[in-house]
């Protein structure tokens, strides 16, 4: 179904019957975009784009807001958690505002009852959705849930499965975080405490309740990396065993480092005054498009110094360790290929 181009001094019956196949198309639409959304954010794709985040994706290359994409990313995550559902705004049994309402209450137990639900108007679905979500609400004088009689889900609380998957060298650095803050003490045991003290930390930060900025005397933590000559290969010690570097992760790691020989001297890869410099140009934060972040910052070389590149501050740019990985991720698929201008922010 298409929207039906505008054209003025139509009759009555015209204009609604316009308007009707036109809000019938945008519902349509919306639905596309967010099956889209969710399929490229599933499989990474933006990566193959030239972003590191899906946030960085739909603000700088799809334009989206912050709220818009908090919703977009929202509504995809809830879908592939709920096959049901998914399924059924991929054959169009539902559609995208009825797919919001569900996605607030259901579980994968619930979902089945909840596609029944939409059988009937948005407005009796919206209705029942807030019913449920009354009745989960919880008592702060009793501390425990009011009691009602359920409806289509049980009022009780189910617990919420959060899985993430770690590149080996983020995986070292969250380990050595999470040992420093211990040794700190006064830190959460609880690992999903501890996630919500670090994002409660960080949006105290973009609120500016916290002091902001990261420290130019050098990094929150370090990686220990080791480096075989003879093969190039890099891994990360861990207690049983190792982790093994891809090979565009240790050419990051080559970028900007310490290096330790052992006999020998320690030095950087990049003299401290030069990153220093590099740093405070940039205002501590990522360059690439779209992105900005002040943390885990990294510093990259334009043009790589096997390739003649220098380590004076022309040729350096401030990076993300996300940006800065996908930047090498993609120079290692496609060395001969030009580079991703996502990724090669002008100097400012």
């Amino acid at each position: 179904m298409r929207a039906v181009p505008y054209l003025a001094d139509q009759s009555a019956a015209h204009a609604h019957s316009s308007l009707r196949q036109s809000l019938a198309a945008m519902h349509e639409a919306r639905q596309c975009a967010v099956l889209w959304f969710a399929d490229i954010m599933r499989r990474h794709l933006y990566r193959k784009l030239g972003y590191s985040s899906i946030n960085q994706y739909a603000m700088k290359g799809l334009g989206f807001s912050k709220s818009r994409t908090g919703d977009f990313i929202q509504l995809a995550r809830r879908l592939e958690s709920l096959p049901a559902v998914h399924e059924a705004v991929v054959t169009g049994t539902i559609g995208y505002t009825k797919a919001r309402e569900i996605i607030k209450v259901a579980t994968p137990e619930t979902q089945d009852d909840w596609l029944k639900a939409a059988a009937g108007t948005r407005d009796e679905l919206v209705t029942e959705v807030k019913k449920v979500k009354r009745q989960a609400r919880v008592n702060p004088g009793q501390g425990e849930l009011l009691p009602t009689e359920p409806t289509v889900v049980s009022p009780r609380e189910l617990p919420v499965h959060f899985g993430v998957e770690f590149s080996p060298e983020q995986e070292a650095r969250r380990a050595a975080m999470v040992e420093r803050l211990h040794k700190l003490g006064g830190v959460p045991v609880d690992r999903a405490e501890l996630l919500l003290e670090a994002l409660s930390a960080l949006i105290e930060v973009k609120e500016g309740k916290a002091p902001r900025g990261p420290s130019v005397s050098g990094p929150p933590v370090q990686i220990h990396v080791l480096e075989d000559k003879a093969t190039g290969r890099m891994t990360v010690p861990k207690v049983g065993g190792e982790r093994v570097l891809s090979h565009a992760e240790a050419e990051r790691m080559r970028c900007d480092a310490a290096v330790c020989e052992q006999g020998g001297r320690n030095t950087t890869t990049i003299a401290p005054r030069v990153r220093r410099e590099v740093l405070v140009r940039d205002r501590h934060q990522c360059q690439a498009p779209g992105c900005g972040r002040t943390r885990f910052l990294e510093v990259h070389h334009r043009v790589p110094r096997r390739h003649g590149g220098s380590n004076k501050a022309e040729n350096l740019i401030t990076l993300c360790s996300s940006c800065h990985r996908l930047w090498h991720e993609m120079g290692s698929l496609a060395p001969a290929s030009p580079r991703p201008q996502n990724m090669v922010p002008s100097q400012e």
